[in-house]
């Protein structure tokens, strides 16, 4: 059935933009894409619920822009770890600004941000430091990020050495030793 709270959808308790990342995580990139959905689907809909930083695990502008500063970096750094950016990866992080539904603004500087991350002389670990000092405490936004950075660089069927190199040190940066970002990585892997 169909209630409105302030203004918000709920379909048989299940709020909308959660249902809908649900739905277009787990078609665009299977289990872990829906798990993403639904995070930023919820997000989503607590903005709408309660406006900015009310009761949402981003809590504040700061928070959510470190967190898409970084993931943008990453997706940057991750994509031209291998040595060149390829069409499928560029497309990847195309469907994810589509899926945030970025302004022509935002996306301009999440494409600034990417372009950031590909240059091979940028040092992407001090942008870890200021995550975890800004996002870190939030185990569930750790995961998300990882998660999601583990299927980018699975979306061609494997991992190249240096992307695997790059990502082992992201998770020891997120606090992810070597036996759970094995553990994250088959979960990945069996759920493809």
């Amino acid at each position: 059935h169909y209630l409105t709270t302030n203004g918000l959808i709920i379909i048989s308790g299940v709020a909308l933009f959660k249902l809908i990342g649900v739905i277009a995580g787990y078609f665009f990139f299977g289990f872990f894409g829906a798990l993403f959905g639904l995070f930023v689907g919820g997000f989503f809909d607590r903005m709408r619920a309660y406006g900015p930083g009310g009761m949402n695990p981003l809590q504040n502008a700061l928070r959510q822009a470190v967190f898409l500063e970084t993931v943008f970096i990453s997706m940057g750094k991750l994509a031209k770890a291998d040595g060149q950016v390829s069409e499928g990866e560029i497309a990847h992080v195309e469907q994810f600004m589509q899926k945030l539904g970025m302004t022509a603004e935002h996306r301009s500087q999440a494409i600034a941000l990417f372009k950031r991350g590909a240059d091979p002389a940028f040092d992407i670990y001090p942008a870890y430091q200021r995550f975890i000092s800004v996002c870190g405490h939030t185990k569930n936004l750790r995961e998300v990020l990882l998660v999601y950075l583990i299927v980018m660089a699975l979306a061609d069927g494997h991992f190249h050495p240096a992307e695997e190199a790059l990502l082992t040190g992201i998770a020891g940066h997120l606090g992810y030793g070597p036996d759970a970002f094995k553990r994250m990585i088959e979960m990945v892997l069996n759920q493809s």
